[in-house]
């Protein structure tokens, strides 16, 4: 390793003995293992890791908006801060060492991302309101100064809780900064109740609906292209597959929150038909038991038998980390990437082996590193 870089990999002792002998940068001995890259969590909400098991989602998706809504008041900025810290903890521990995090409040951009790289979405909504447009944009007005490995993103929530002038100039905004966007969208058939015609549960709670689709909206307003992650996508339609594959877009799936609300299964073999890279997220504790992407792999296998282990550990290697718009950067072991990987306790017979005990089983941690530095597990010094 050389800066945080991956020089080479080295598999034999005589490799290594050769490599010391030319002055190569660097050597990192973690001995016998399984050696991966560091997987990357695409969609992410740290900040909500304090209301882990406070909440219910078998009443459906709007009582649980209703729920959340207060049980966040409730909590402070340092509130915010430290379960930034936790979700952070539990990410390391588990073999994650990228994260695409939605933050909405200053406190949660102070938390510690143990030393985690990844993209910082600042979440703004509107909810409609125009007396609410210019207090959501005096949160991501000035660029963000993020720690050493993270960087800014943008995160116009939904099309459901953004106005069109919202939406329009927070894709002004990602432009001229070129930033990674995040946007939930297709979450719920009640979303798109109420967007389209203003009816459903949604209308309990929501203004005046726009009467288009989701995507229409984020379309018009120039959100939909190469740097735009859509995070759901639960019931798309086949004209929407076609333009997300038009846009080049990454969707983001969340196995462990899509078996939170019991929802009905997932369509990835549509999206694998119509071209369109699927990666995986955990989103937050408030809809999810954990924050181990090693989970959302074995329950999105047991939920989509038609998925190979190769296609699965892609969705949380590289098609995560072109979500993030970091693909040049994570998710693989190559030369002159980030030296970010992870050890297991395990030796497989071939490659078929791995990816079907990685994505099956889990992972066992021994250590795991960022930029070469250890940030978890094991005995090894940093790098």
């Amino acid at each position: 390793m050389r800066r945080g870089r991956i020089e080479g990999l080295l598999r034999t002792s005589a490799a290594i003995r050769r490599a010391q002998a030319k002055g190569a940068g660097t050597l990192v001995d973690l001995g016998e293992g399984l050696l991966v890259p560091g997987l990357v969590n695409a969609h992410a909400h740290l900040e909500l890791s304090c209301l882990r098991g406070a909440l219910r989602g078998d009443r459906g998706f709007v009582p649980w908006i209703r729920s959340i809504v207060p049980a966040r008041r409730a909590r402070t900025e340092a509130d915010f801060a430290l379960s930034v810290e936790q979700g952070a903890r539990r990410l390391v521990a588990t073999g994650t060492t990228t994260v695409g995090d939605i933050v909405s409040t200053r406190g949660s951009l102070r938390g510690s991302r143990c030393g985690m790289r990844g993209v910082l979405y600042r979440e703004v909504l509107d909810v409609g309101d125009p007396r609410r447009l210019e207090a959501a944009l005096s949160f991501v007005r000035r660029p963000l100064r993020a720690a050493r490995g993270l960087r800014e993103g943008l995160s116009p929530h939904a099309p459901y809780t953004t106005s069109r002038e919202l939406l329009a100039r927070a894709a002004v905004l990602a432009r001229r900064r070129d930033v990674p966007v995040a946007i939930h969208w297709e979450e719920s058939r009640a979303e798109r109740e109420w967007l389209e015609d203003g009816s459903g549960e949604f209308a309990r709670i929501l203004r005046q609906s726009p009467h288009a689709s989701g995507l229409e909206m984020l379309g018009a307003a120039g959100l939909l292209n190469r740097r735009t992650a859509l995070v759901h996508g639960n019931h798309p339609t086949r004209r929407e597959l076609e333009a997300i594959a038009r846009a080049g877009s990454v969707l983001v799936h969340c196995p462990g929150t899509h078996r939170f609300f019991a929802r009905e299964p997932f369509p990835w073999t549509r999206f694998r038909r119509a071209g369109i890279p699927v990666a995986l997220g955990t989103d937050s504790l408030a809809s999810n038991e954990d924050l181990d992407v090693y989970r959302e792999m074995r329950l999105f296998r047991a939920s989509v038998p038609a998925a190979s282990p190769g296609e699965v550990w892609e969705m949380a290697t590289t098609a995560a980390a072109r979500a993030l718009g970091m693909e040049r950067e994570v998710g693989t072991l190559l030369p002159g990437r980030a030296a970010d990987f992870v050890l297991h306790a395990f030796l497989p017979r071939d490659r078929e082996q791995a990816l079907e005990s990685l994505t099956c089983e889990g992972g066992r941690v021994v250590c795991l590193h960022v930029g070469g530095r250890r940030r978890s597990g094991g005995t090894h010094g940093d790098g």
